[in-house]
């Protein structure tokens, strides 16, 4: 009788610094090359996920646990696919109903190309602050300033998609109805309301600096984009061919606004947006019924006007025009689809063999004073995000792992709060691998590195975060944990 023989399984074990340094290096390696070889990122992440696959085998998981971990980590982001799917669906819709064409209409004639990306940073910042929502702002201000941007004539998209990330990170930040301002402060013990003001003693300061960097770019930018160019011209007149416009084609935006303000879930608010802006489209413009399905897939098209306008003509349409009108739907997000479970693919087997805990290990041994802790905590919440994709995560472990320390040291947590959400909201967008990362290419139509470069805000937030921890400047501080105890042992005597 043969002997069966059963396979035992390897031992497992954590990466080393090496391993877990690696996957992090070839991830920025991999996506540095791209971007300087104008290569797809998608392909790209799919050889970024096979060396993580190659270091979680090496120490000692099978395929079958990566894949199972895989399958919790994307179960976990479906909110965040159902809302990229929404926002496609939405875009198409408001385009169908003439509510983005009325916006660039009226925008053209009274934003100075000159002033756009000032205006884009300051009414991002209001509708991040009054809403609570950074990925609300991006798809609705954020998308219709991109709009207007694309229809004038040389403008910076790279500048004003810049100035709509950084506004939509202001609000994110200090508003008490954003979701990372409430966790920040409720990871590390704190009122939300103390945390807001400790938190504007970065923030505040950081968007002042911003718009005066604005104003220094408008007043140096030398445009020939104007209301009266000839371009802009021919695209004021076929935008008033192709649409009706009127005050009811607000309805949408101001349902987004509504639904954000009463907490309702994001995706089913750009979902009714979007099924308000067809029927607006069918009932108002006059467009037909087959097309208002057509575009919640496919996005709009130009002949769709016919319906409404027969003798409009297609070919005396520019291709300035079609560019800028023809997008949205829900098949424009396939390639963001695709790349979003690809990043996850990589974050779940990063954070399940242990890269993430060996790298925050290495961190910790840099801290010996209030600024090495300010940017260790900051590091790491930048590198939790990059590895695993979420700012929830990050906020969430950064205040468990180093609220300790901070009150070992003597340093309020009002620090910890303010240093989370300095480096961690907003940082996903950073990354083009984060499904965040991608929703921000698609709806200001730029690349992360790209926007990133303009967005002033976010870097002079970091920037005063580190001053303020080297020099005590705006550092609250406590009874370190030795004092507080020695304390309790005097009462108790």
């Amino acid at each position: 009788m043969k002997e069966t023989r059963t396979k035992t399984p390897r031992e497992k074990r954590k990466p080393s610094k090496a391993e877990a340094i690696s996957c992090i290096l070839f991830l920025l390696l991999a996506f540095g090359l791209g971007a300087a070889y104008g290569m797809n990122y998608v392909p790209l992440m799919v050889v970024v996920a096979a060396y993580a696959a190659i270091v979680a085998k090496r120490c000692g998981y099978t395929w079958q646990e990566m894949e199972a971990a895989v399958g919790r980590r994307i179960g976990k982001s479906v909110p965040v696919i159902t809302i990229l799917l929404a926002i496609g669906f939405m875009l198409g819709g408001l385009m169908f109903s003439g509510t983005l064409p009325m916006l660039i209409y009226y925008g053209l004639q009274i934003v100075s190309p000159r002033w756009i990306a000032l205006c884009a940073f300051l009414l991002c910042c209001i509708f991040s602050t009054v809403t609570g929502t950074s990925n609300g702002s991006a798809s609705t201000a954020g998308l219709a300033m991109m709009g207007l941007a694309m229809a004038m004539d040389n403008v910076n998209l790279g500048l004003v998609a810049g100035a709509c990330y950084a506004g939509s990170q202001f609000g994110d930040k200090l508003s008490p109805l954003s979701d990372t301002t409430v966790l920040a402060a409720l990871t590390t013990d704190n009122d939300i309301f103390d945390h807001i003001a400790h938190m504007a003693k970065t923030v505040v300061p950081s968007a002042f600096i911003s718009i005066a960097i604005y104003i220094v770019i408008g007043l140096s930018t030398h445009t020939t984009g104007s209301a009266s160019s000839p371009e802009t011209v021919e695209l004021l007149n076929t935008l008033s061919q192709m649409f009706k416009f009127n005050v009811i084609l607000l309805i949408p935006v101001l349902f987004i606004l509504w639904g954000s303000l009463t907490r309702k879930p994001t995706t089913l608010v750009l979902f009714g947006s979007g099924f308000l802006s067809v029927l607006i489209g069918v009932f108002y413009q006059g467009f037909s019924y087959t097309d208002a399905i057509d575009v919640l897939y496919s996005g709009f098209s130009s002949d769709m006007v016919l319906a409404a306008h027969p003798e409009f003509d297609l070919s005396a349409m520019s291709s300035a025009a079609k560019t800028l009108l023809e997008r949205g739907g829900i098949s424009d997000m396939n390639k963001t689809f695709v790349a979003t479970w690809l990043c996850f693919y990589f974050a779940a087997i990063a954070e399940m063999c242990g890269c993430l805990d060996v790298l925050l290990d290495t961190l910790m041994g840099f801290v010996h004073s209030t600024g090495s802790l300010i940017i260790t905590t900051g590091i790491s919440v930048v590198v939790l995000i990059a590895v695993g994709g979420s700012s929830t995560v990050a906020l969430l472990l950064g205040g468990n792992m180093f609220k300790s320390k901070y009150e070992e040291m003597g340093i309020n947590t009002l620090n910890l709060s303010r240093t989370l959400e300095d480096f961690g909201t907003g940082c996903s967008g950073f990354f083009p691998w984060t499904s965040s990362g991608n929703l921000y290419a698609s709806v200001l139509f730029t690349s992360n590195l790209t926007f990133l470069r303009y967005s002033f805000f976010s870097w002079i937030v970091w920037i005063l975060a580190i001053i303020y921890g080297f020099t005590g400047v705006c550092i609250k501080t406590s009874p370190t944990r030795k004092q507080l105890e020695a304390q309790e042992q005097q009462k108790t005597m």
